[in-house]
């Protein structure tokens, strides 16, 4: 037997949920929990804003697939962290948030940083719970991870009075659980099988949208088997792009609109039929068009329009029953239509290159794009953190695999960038990791450059400057005029200087035939970097792709 504390035992239950690694910014509340942390190997990265560090557990949940953990203060370190958890619960994350409280014998009585924090986090969670006492902090940490990690994935909240964090108790008192997380992988029953494949069998220009439960059911080579057997085009959105190489023959992007547009069948295979998709309506899927959505969530199933088939269960075993189900006459069959959308695919990416070649100067956001796709290995980690920069480099930079591409997701949340970057680099340090980073999405936690150097986490930021957030001023400039167009313009600022300051290397760049060699000096080096791209804020808007997010 032994005496533990709770902040030990928080630390015990992590480490055997597979945590090696916890981001957090410090406060007296949680003292205990990182002293337990130190005992059980568990590193802690400490960062300057508690969002900053909810978005790292972000990113390191989606890399890991597994539960990410950021442990915040009571009151406000918790508000701060709510736009991170948000985050993650629209992108299907599961991240244990574990926040601080009060001791239990002053609840009420107006302690510092006490708050109703339970009922707050209770609308941007799969749960949210308090520990009552010492001895069942196992048990209650055990349940959000399970919470977290089932069925669709997503965020968790668990708040620990510091009073029962401190309290010390014997061990065979507070068991930690173990085997406690389950995820069994549901198949298609035959008769959803059967008629999915009559779906396919009656198809002349089927299309697939893969989105992100194609990543989180770990479906990519299932994905690419179905697709090369069936013939069909696949385009990917949110955390599924990357499940097939841009290079892939059955992989496309910018013909989705004509695809969408014309097929007769839409297979969404963990898609949400969100605002990116159109909510799965015509116009932007065609009128008569059949859609059969294969999720793992069922409430996703008919959510935003009728289904010809709703199929709930896991992606990968699916596309493997379906893979083994098609006739391998069916890629034979469908190959006009294939080649129809490669000739639209074809077409737009020529447009495209035209674009990639400006040497103007400012310099336009598509040649950025290219530059930026010139240095994208199959080893490199893209994080994309902005509006029409992001945009923009997602229709240029080629993806190679799985996870490869991070983004916030559909909350479209800005700032998440160093954050990402800096949790890529230390899941995977051999790897290059490459931040693609808007002017204003970068000011928003741009300070995390410094936890990048504190902990020795050698990044490329590339902030695409174009003295604004283009993405709302060039729309709003077209609907009220120049005069009328405020609160979207900023200035021209050095961040390459900015960099410099918190301790790592900067670069300013203005001439297109500089980017490259910046580029290669960055992604070469073992010190983490900004190269600070001036943009002609106009240069988006001429190539007619204004967009505004709505």
């Amino acid at each position: 037997m032994a005496d533990l504390t709770g902040g030990q035992l928080v630390a015990r239950v992590l480490r055997e949920a597979g945590v090696g690694h916890v981001f957090t910014l410090c406060g007296g509340h949680i003292l205990p929990i990182y002293d337990g942390c130190l005992t059980e190997g568990i590193t802690i990265l400490d960062f300057r804003h508690e969002q900053a560090a909810a978005h790292a557990a972000d990113a390191c949940a989606r890399l890991t697939r597994n539960v990410g953990v950021a442990i915040v203060v009571p009151g406000p370190g918790v508000t701060d962290a709510v736009t991170g958890i948000a985050n993650a619960y629209a992108a299907r994350s599961p991240v244990l948030l574990i926040g601080g409280a009060a001791p239990l014998a002053l609840r009420g009585l107006g302690a510092l940083q006490e708050m109703d924090q339970v009922t707050l986090m209770r609308s941007v969670t799969k749960g949210a719970w308090t520990v009552p006492e010492t001895r069942q902090i196992p048990e209650v940490l055990t349940t959000a991870i399970r919470t977290a990690l089932s069925g669709r994935p997503g965020p968790v909240f668990v708040e620990i009075p510091v009073d029962l964090l401190m309290t010390t108790i014997e061990d065979r008192l507070a068991p930690i659980p173990q085997r406690y997380v389950h995820r069994p992988r549901p198949a298609a029953d035959p008769d959803a099988l059967a008629q999915l494949e009559r779906l396919l069998a009656e198809a002349a220009r089927p299309v697939v949208v893969a989105g992100g439960g194609v990543y989180w059911d770990d479906a990519a080579k299932s994905l690419a088997t179905f697709a090369e057997r069936a013939g069909v085009p696949v385009f990917m959105n949110g955390a599924g792009r990357g499940a097939l190489a841009t290079a892939h023959p059955n992989a496309f992007a910018q013909a989705r609109g004509f695809a969408l547009g014309r097929a007769d069948l839409v297979l969404v295979l963990g898609a949400q039929l969100d605002f990116r998709l159109g909510y799965g309506r015509p116009p932007v899927f065609a009128e008569g068009a059949r859609v059969a959505v294969v999720d793992v969530d069922p409430t996703e199933l008919g959510r935003n329009r009728p289904l010809e088939l709703g199929l709930w269960g896991d992606l990968d075993v699916i596309l493997r029953q379906l893979a083994e189900a098609t006739p391998k006459t069916m890629a034979a069959r469908v190959e006009p239509w294939l080649a129809a959308v490669r000739a639209r695919e074809t077409e737009s990416r020529t447009k495209l290159d035209g674009f990639c070649a400006s040497d103007d100067v400012p310099v336009s956001h598509y040649r950025l794009a290219a530059e930026l796709a010139r240095v994208v290995t199959p080893e490199t980690i893209v994080v994309g953190d902005g509006g029409d920069v992001v945009g923009c480099a997602s229709k240029i930079v080629p993806l190679h695999r799985p996870g490869q591409w991070l983004d916030p997701g559909p909350l479209g949340c800005l700032g998440i960038g160093p954050s990402f970057a800096l949790t890529a680099k230390l899941l995977n340090p051999s790897q290059r990791v490459l931040l693609i980073a808007g002017d204003g999405a970068f000011g928003l936690n741009g300070m995390e450059m410094e936890t990048a150097v504190r902990f020795g986490l050698p990044l490329t930021c590339v902030v695409g400057n174009d003295g604004g957030w283009g993405q709302i001023r060039n729309p709003q400039v077209s609907f009220y005029g120049e005069a009328r167009a405020v609160a979207t313009s900023l200035p021209n600022t050095r961040y390459d200087l900015m960099v410099e300051a918190l301790g790592g290397r900067g670069v300013l760049v203005t001439d297109p035939r500089d980017i490259g060699p910046q580029l290669q000096r960055a992604l070469g080096s073992d010190e983490v970097w900004c190269v600070n791209v001036i943009l002609d804020p106009e240069a988006y808007k001429r190539t007619g792709t204004v967009s505004m997010a709505i």
